[in-house]
């Protein structure tokens, strides 16, 4: 990808989004209130609110990749429909533009004058994250122009240019985290630094990750270029020790895990059929045996009260992993029918039909991501394993480096399934001798001659399931959600089927591509910018990406 120069004029005009109006200096001017805020009381809300946007944007979104669908028959999202008016499905854009942005743009003004240069690196490395984050939703997004004050209306960048800004960004934050001039002190950055705590040395990593989505998301271009994408995952994690991890206390709502019980986001979604098939060995293997079924399987999805009974004397399905299609919903039926035994739980635990701790900020329901005091994961080890592992198998089939990326990120997930499950109730570590059992099965792919991208996606989708949305979405879209490995010919996505398609206005049935802007700014003030992109159109969500096309 081009690199591009124009970085000096972007943090021109986050600095002068604040001289250049007095207002925006003001905004503390009660005396009770302070005048010059400390970095370390400006950095937690930027980072601790990323779980919450990409929970809320991932509510629906999980329904266009079918980690879950949704217990109403004929639902939206479970067709493909999209955020109509860009009414829902905006969290991203908000907290972007509102809840990040001017604070990003405070503490890189505030950190360039103090000579904080870790600060500043961490804050513009955020921008960059959140501006591949956003673009990678909404496609066309206001950059530019973005907090330039005095300005009701905001010209939109395409995405091209956005994508160059985000490895621009990301460059010029190496540059600041690399400073050891000045006042850079891990000691002082450690007071606000809720994820790293102060070690510049992983916030560079976390940049390094970025750079690899940003570049691999190409890999339908014609510059796609495989050893960028794998030099940037080398200089990226190296263990999930690195992970990128937003931490809940779970004393109240605003730090309880959006994934939990307490927050209820997911009260009307369940586990879908991909997903559970993905673990059962139906797909991987062809039968769900027990001999067959990932050991993941149990500590990542829910059980439904049928798990131990035969529902008169009728075999259970999976020994009760039950799953939603998408479009179908279902009906829970009275306590103890059969129809009841048979639905499919929550994510917060086997046999949870309904909200196990609806409010409950102190109990630790659930299991995987999906307890309170869970740690939101932002980017991880795996994933970057399973990039890398893509990447190699690009560049050169029966490659032995693409095979080892592949065991390395399923390896890593293990790991990781019994981190985030230590502290659940109720559930068990998977052994090292459960996890090299299915190493060894028909699952995994034993030699480089054998890997597939087929393969490597399905893990990588594992691995993604229940929190990296917007990395999985695109995966999805990189592939058009149906196209095939050219080794195998048949789908990458293999087992994944959309039942209903969107269709408007006689356009035909289409998939969604993205989201509409937020109707809380651009629908009531920036129609014009809109129509210019075709916002205002009933498929406007189904416009493919920039990314994705060739």
């Amino acid at each position: 990808m081009k690199k591009i120069n124009k970085l000096f004029f972007i943090l021109t005009l986050t600095i002068t989004a604040f001289s250049g109006c007095r207002k925006y200096l003001d905004i503390n001017a009660d005396p009770a209130s302070p005048q010059n805020p400390n970095l370390a009381s400006l950095l937690p809300p930027v980072t601790g609110v990323i779980s919450r946007g990409m929970v809320l944007q991932g509510v629906s979104m999980s329904q266009y990749t079918q980690n879950f669908n949704h217990t109403t028959a004929s639902e939206n999202y479970d067709a493909h429909g999209g955020n109509a008016g860009g009414s829902g499905g905006n969290q991203l854009w908000r907290d972007f533009y509102t809840v990040q942005g001017t604070a990003i743009n405070l503490i890189i003004k505030k950190g360039i004058l103090d000579e904080q240069w870790d600060y500043v690196g961490a804050a513009i490395a955020l921008r960059a994250w959140g501006l591949q984050t956003t673009t990678d939703v909404f496609g066309e997004m206001p950059y530019r122009q973005a907090w330039e004050p005095n300005r009701v209306y905001f010209e939109y960048d395409n995405q091209e240019y956005i994508y160059e800004a985000v490895d621009s960004l990301c460059r010029k934050a190496l540059e600041y985290l690399n400073r050891t001039d000045g006042n850079v002190s891990q000691a002082a950055m450690a007071r606000g630094d809720q994820v790293y705590q102060g070690n510049r040395s992983k916030w560079i990593k976390f940049i390094y990750g970025i750079m690899a989505r940003n570049w691999h998301r190409l890999s339908n271009k014609g510059a796609y270029n495989p050893d960028s994408v794998m030099a940037y995952v080398d200089k990226s994690f190296a263990s999930n020790a690195d992970n990128f991890m937003v931490v809940h206390t779970a004393t109240r709502n605003d730090d309880s895990n959006p994934l939990g019980p307490a927050r209820d986001n997911f009260a009307l979604r369940r586990q879908s059929k991909f997903i559970v098939q993905l673990l059962d060995g139906t797909i991987f293997i062809g039968n769900s045996a027990p001999s067959s079924r990932d050991p993941r399987l149990s500590r990542m999805l829910s059980a439904s009260p049928d798990t131990t009974t035969t529902n008169n004397n009728m075999l259970t399905l999976n020994g009760g992993y039950r799953y939603m299609l998408p479009g179908a919903g279902y009906s829970i039926g009275s306590a103890g029918s059969i129809e009841f035994r048979r639905a499919p739980s929550t994510p917060w635990g086997d046999s949870a039909i309904t909200n196990p701790g609806l409010n409950n900020f102190s109990a630790r329901l659930g299991k995987y991501l999906f307890q309170n005091s869970a740690s939101f994961p932002v980017m991880t080890y795996f994933e970057l394993q399973f990039i890398k592992a893509e990447a190699a198998l690009r560049k050169q089939a029966g490659s032995a480096l693409a095979h080892t990326a592949y065991i390395n990120g399923i390896t890593a997930h293990f790991d990781f399934v019994n981190t985030m499950n230590t502290s659940a109730n109720g559930v068990t570590q998977i052994s090292v001798a459960n996890r090299n059992s299915y190493l060894m099965s028909a699952a995994v792919k034993q030699t480089p001659v054998e890997l597939k991208l087929t393969d490597i996606m399905l893990q990588k989708y594992i691995g993604d399931f229940g929190w990296n949305f917007v990395e999985c979405w695109s995966d999805m879209r990189r592939y058009h959600y149906y196209d095939l490995d050219p080794q195998t010919d048949l789908p990458v996505y293999k087992g994944f089927n959309v039942v209903t398609l969107f269709s408007a206005n006689n356009l035909g049935p289409k998939l969604a591509n993205r989201y509409r802007p937020t109707n809380f700014s651009e629908f009531d003030w920036n129609l014009d910018e809109l129509r210019k992109i075709g916002a205002t159109n009933a498929d406007y969500h189904t416009y493919e990406m920039w990314f994705s096309k060739p």
